[in-house]
Formats: structure tokens, sequence, C-alpha cells
């Protein structure tokens, strides 16, 4: 609607005036959405906008099931951001490592951002927390065995996804 499309951008320019990053929903998750259309591919136009180019976008629940796209979309705009919260730990074990591995498909590491998501049950942060250690050290693991990166470069991969990424982009002190 025109006044859902005014106070979105309305957000976007107040995100950019005060240089905080924009979460936006995006696959899964909610229950009044219509998942044909949360593919993050319908804001290419507004990646585009020159106006919003400084403004950092953060691309919520993995995207899921568009996760490739979103992983994409953080490949050739440098102002997009995956958030994996939400698909780990909801989806099956075989879900969860599809979707982590489809992240690391084109998404700079730098790009990806873990959260539980979680809310209301207290258990599920812990639970989230645990599946993503687990899930993100198999593939770090998979990923060093096939030669693709070092040990160094797992533990660097693990600690940016984890924590840096997040710290960096939402300006936190440690």
């Amino acid at each position: 609607s025109t006044q859902s499309t005014w106070v979105f951008m309305k957000s976007l320019i107040i995100c950019r005036d005060a240089k905080i990053p924009i979460q936006i929903h995006t696959g899964f998750g909610d229950t009044d959405l219509t998942l044909s259309k949360s593919d993050p591919c319908f804001l290419t136009p507004l990646f585009k906008l020159k106006e919003f180019q400084d403004v950092q976008i953060v691309l919520l629940h993995a995207s899921y099931p568009y996760t490739r796209q979103a992983g994409y979309l953080a490949s050739v705009y440098p102002n997009v951001y995956i958030d994996c919260g939400l698909s780990v730990p909801n989806l099956s074990i075989s879900g969860m490592r599809s979707c982590v591995a489809q992240l690391f498909e084109l998404a700079p590491t730098s790009k990806i951002l873990y959260s539980s998501d979680a809310h209301f049950v207290p258990d599920l942060y812990y639970t989230a927390s645990k599946w993503f250690r687990i899930i993100l050290s198999q593939y770090l693991l998979e990923s060093m065995n096939e030669g693709e990166i070092s040990l160094d470069e797992a533990k660097e991969i693990a600690s940016c996804v984890l924590y840096e990424n997040a710290a960096k982009l939402y300006q936190l002190k440690k």
C-alpha cells in the first residue's frame, strides 16, 4: 500500500541519516506474509537507488527458502548483509546444513551474521546457538577437508560470523 511504502522509505531515510542498519524480513518466519512475495530479489530496485546505497540492509531469516538469492544479493551489493536467524534451529538438520552451505556459496563471509531470532521461549536461545555452532563447524570442517580453507581461515570465519560481523555492522563495543 502507499502508506506502508511511505513508512518504509521514511525508515530508510532515518537509518541512512543515523548511519544504522535496517533489517528487512525476507523468506519465511511471519504468519502474515505471502512466501512467494518474500524473495529478497524483489528488493533489487531498492539496492540500486543511489540515495540508499549508504544504508546497510540486513536480510533476515537467511531469506529461506530464497537463501541462494540472498547470497547473490550480498555478493553484488556492498550494503547487503544476511542474518541467518530463525533458519537455525527451525529447519530440519539437513535443512540447516543446506541453508548454511547455500549462504556460503556466494555471500562474502564478512556479510553473514549469526542470530538466534529466539523469542518467548528462553530455551530457543540456547538451542539456536548450539545448532548453529554445530552446523557451522561441520561446514567449515568439510571446507578444510576439501582444501578450500585452512584451519586459521576456518577460525577467522567462525569468529566473524558468530560475532565480529554483527559487532562491526551494529557498532557494538567489546
